[in-house]
């Protein structure tokens, strides 16, 4: 599915706009990171009506080949960091295996997103854990996933399935990292509309002589990093922003609180084209702006790169100075149009969103009450969420008792594992017994000690809203109440994504449009409801505040009661 252009033009272009991607400057890349010819470079001169126009269709024709094979270099000889594979422009999505001296921790696997890193390190274990220290470092990833290469590779065509952990990137400030300014200018140089020509051809853009690349003569232009913009002069000042007190899941779990049909997004979460929710920053309103010329510099438009590109606008390599000022040189393989599997936290494979039949809202309505019908079943979740944590947990559902029971840890703090019990009226939360892990099922009947803290839904939260453990908690409560839902709504809201599969299971992936979501796009909600053919849940996703999805898989089935535990 292709993305449409007003969120994701403004999730791409936040990410690199004035200067943050740390692009070198325009004079740096003009006197000769890379020689264009053997002899002598010619003088650099503005460009041509037809280059400009020649540069601004570039991110159109990116955009609309979607797909291209990648190799890049970060960093100067003896410290490099080399990335091998991969951008799907269409689906914004980026797969790349990281390796070289100056590599470090980045070594192995990426996947991205704007805004958005997955990341999966050589050193993983098969079970996604690190190794024990001093076993010794696993080489640069094959082609077979294989580790012990010491030369670079492109990554398997189907990613492991764990141990990948998810963060938010940004390519501005002092945490800033070259490879992450390298994704964000690789998302930048693809869009689905041309730029301006005209303010191309009247900026610091220039023409830096010819060369050969992809076997094909080539244009060396110097330009900017994003789609140079107008200068908007505001006639209104913004208001003040208001802090928003948090806001506890709706109603706790029951028939009327979360649901397919009913659930909100946590005030402030971003929504699934990047731009904020209803929150702290809804407050911010401006008044009519007006244009002005546009800035000529390139280090208003982001910064400069050097394009090679072809007479049919079509990009064959670029240069730039990153974050750090390490400079990237980067190939793209026009030929390599192999689609990439997204990792399940990314989303998983493509969606072809359209309206669910009559069928399959029937199908939808009806969930509720199957799955009070099986009781519950054991449950396995990962779930990425703010600031920097990958959770995982294992335990079970009760929809008949309204009570969920797991063990959760963080995939990078293996000693720590919290055991929480959770019903109507909320959590109840305690560090777990030493031999208890969040990757198997926690003790029944619960520890009875007074060691556990209870905690009420509506004190839940912070400024963003509700947390994404206890959006994915009181869903998952919430589907098993035993209503049906009313099929005519489904049939207006219900959007069937596509057919998968769970643990060798058939189902049919679902998304319902929210009264909370306004303006998001088929395929781009928070919620997603992996329905077997007998209408039972297997799978639950939540879009998390990191933009990354949590799975909860549900293994359905009569589980223990899980009594009560008692209050400090």
């Amino acid at each position: 599915m292709r993305f449409s252009p007003t969120g994701d033009r403004r999730r791409i272009v936040a990410l690199v706009a004035l200067g943050c991607i740390a692009i070198g400057s325009a004079a740096g890349l003009a006197t000769g990171l890379v020689s264009c010819a053997p002899t002598a470079q010619p003088q650099a001169r503005p460009l041509s009506t037809a280059e400009a126009q020649r540069l601004a269709t570039m991110r159109m024709t990116n955009f609309q080949q979607a797909r291209v094979g990648v190799r890049a270099t970060i960093g100067d000889p003896g410290a490099e960091v080399r990335l091998i594979g991969r951008v799907d422009w269409s689906r914004a999505l980026a797969y790349l295996s990281v390796s070289g001296p100056g590599a470090g921790e980045r070594r192995g696997l990426l996947q991205a997103m704007p805004g958005v890193l997955a990341t999966r390190s050589a050193d993983t274990a098969p079970d996604g854990t690190a190794p024990p220290a001093g076993t010794g470092a696993v080489g640069t990833v094959g082609p077979t996933g294989t580790a012990g290469s010491s030369v670079a590779a492109a990554p398997p065509d189907v990613p492991p399935a764990d141990g990948w952990r998810v963060e938010r990137f940004t390519a501005s400030g002092p945490e800033a990292g070259s490879v992450e300014s390298f994704l964000a200018l690789l998302f930048a140089i693809a869009h689905d509309r041309a730029d301006a020509a005209d303010l191309i051809e009247h900026s610091e853009a220039r023409w830096l002589g010819r060369d050969r690349a992809g076997g094909a003569t080539v244009d060396v232009l110097l330009g900017p990093a994003v789609p140079p913009q107008p200068r908007a002069t505001p006639t209104a000042t913004a208001s003040p922003a208001t802090t928003r007190p948090p806001t506890p899941p709706a109603a706790g779990p029951s028939a009327a609180g979360p649901s397919p049909t009913g659930a909100t997004a946590p005030a402030g979460s971003r929504t699934a084209d990047g731009s904020a929710s209803a929150g702290a920053d809804a407050s911010r309103t401006a008044g009519p702006a007006s244009a002005r010329p546009a800035e000529t510099s390139l280090a208003a438009m982001g910064g400069a790169v050097r394009y090679w590109l072809d007479g049919d606008a079509r990009l064959h390599r670029f240069e730039a100075l990153l974050a750090g000022n390490q400079p990237v040189n980067a190939h793209l393989d026009r030929a390599d149009s192999a689609g990439i599997t997204a990792i399940d936290a990314l989303g998983g494979r493509p969606v072809e969103p359209r309206a669910a039949t009559a069928e399959e809202a029937d199908l939808l309505s009806r969930m509720r009450q199957r799955n009070r019908a099986l009781g519950g079943g054991k449950v396995t979740f990962t779930l990425p969420t703010m600031p920097t944590a990958n959770l995982r947990g294992t335990g079970l559902v009760d929809w008949r008792n309204t009570v969920a029971y797991v063990a959760v840890g963080d995939l990078d703090k293996p000693g720590e594992t919290a055991l929480i019990r959770a019903d109507r009226t909320g959590p109840a939360i305690r560090v777990a017994p030493q031999r208890v892990t969040a990757d198997r099922q926690p003790p029944v009947p619960p520890p009875t000690d007074r060691s556990w803290t209870h905690v009420d839904w509506r004190q839940r939260g912070d400024a963003q809203g509700a947390l994404d453990v206890d959006l994915l908690i009181t869903e998952l409560l919430a589907l098993g109440t035993g209503a049906r839902d009313d099929v005519a709504a489904l049939r207006r809201s219900a959007i069937r994504l596509r057919d998968d599969r769970v643990d060798g299971t058939a189902v049919t992936v679902f998304e319902v449009g929210r009264p909370g979501q306004p303006g998001a796009r088929p395929g781009q909600g928070r919620l997603r409801y992996w329905v077997d053919s007998s209408g039972a849940l297997r799978r639950l996703e939540l879009r998390t505040r990191t933009g990354a999805f949590a799975q909860l898989d549900v293994d359905p089935g009569r589980v223990a009661y899980v009594r009560p535990v008692p209050r400090a």
